[in-house]
């Protein structure tokens, strides 16, 4: 497999850099967007072989973001990794159930993310 091509959406700036940095040392073409809305609209000109998306953000949270999805980019579903502290909160818990969707909680570590872009994509040769 090539250079994988991932989008990190996450309104925490310091976050945000920390996984594309991460990634990029690791090989992978990273692109980044603040908010929801703005990841959609990569999404929507770009192919993304995985996103690594928050959940509670402005404008647009990932929860939106995934609707978005499931209506205009279904391939990309299976193809989508939240990072957040909200896994088990009364606001986001029961929709990360039903969708199915890996869930990294903050904080990670760098090995989190390395295996969950083994797990999504394989691991880069």
């Amino acid at each position: 497999m090539g250079r994988v091509r991932i989008l990190v959406i996450d309104d925490e700036r310091a976050v945000r850099e920390l996984i594309s940095d991460a990634l990029k040392i690791e090989g992978h073409d990273v692109h980044t967007a603040d908010n929801g809305k703005e990841g959609l609209d990569l999404i929507g000109r770009n192919r993304f072989d995985l996103v690594f998306c928050d959940l509670r953000m402005p404008e647009m949270d990932g929860q939106a973001l995934y609707e978005e999805i499931q209506r205009d980019h279904p391939q990309l579903l299976k193809r989508i990794v939240f990072v957040t502290a909200q896994a088990n909160s009364a606001d986001y818990g029961a929709f990360l159930r039903t969708t199915g969707i890996p869930v990294i909680e903050k904080p990670f570590t760098l090995s989190q993310l390395r295996q969950a872009v083994n797990k999504m994509v394989g691991p880069m040769r």
